[in-house]
């Protein structure tokens, strides 16, 4: 099997996921990544999942992926750009511990630990973005994938 990869910049390695993971594909595409992902790598590793059907195989694959990858020191987000994929995500509980984004450049800035806040500029200038934190941080509290964890949740509330 063939999979698409490309070197977003020096520390992300992005792996493109174009078919739904199977029974029969599962363990070649888990072989691959991580023949993909040497131990002296990049920092992080971004799952691109090009399909909007996100079975049972795929997820447990991603999980899996996702602990060989920290053990080698390297994070790990997940690009879902089908409303559907990323729907599955959230259901299984795997929003967050997979990093999970939109997009590319939003998966970028999981794998960091960050998360966007509300007044960062989409298409801003980095020097914009660090100008910006200060405010996110007062309005939303500590930045990063586990930030929310402890605040209560009520229902209809985000």
């Amino acid at each position: 099997m063939f999979l698409l990869s490309y070197h977003l910049d020096a520390t992300h390695l992005v792996v493109e996921l174009g078919e739904t993971i199977d029974l029969d594909n599962e363990s070649e595409v888990e072989r691959e990544i991580i023949r993909l992902l040497p131990c002296c790598g990049p920092r992080a590793l971004i799952v691109d999942i090009r399909t909007p059907l996100l079975t049972p195989r795929a997820l447990g694959l991603l999980l899996r992926v996702r602990g060989l990858s920290e053990e080698r020191g390297a994070s790990m987000a997940v690009v879902a750009g089908h409303d559907t994929a990323r729907e599955v995500l959230s259901a299984a509980g795997l929003h967050r511990v997979l990093r999970v984004a939109s997009t590319l450049p939003g998966a970028a800035l999981r794998s960091r630990g960050c998360r966007p806040g509300p007044e960062a500029p989409r298409n801003g200038k980095p020097g914009e973005l660090r100008s910006a934190l200060p405010a996110v941080r007062a309005a939303r509290g500590p930045l990063g994938p586990y930030a929310d964890t402890s605040r209560p949740r009520f229902p209809g509330e985000h």
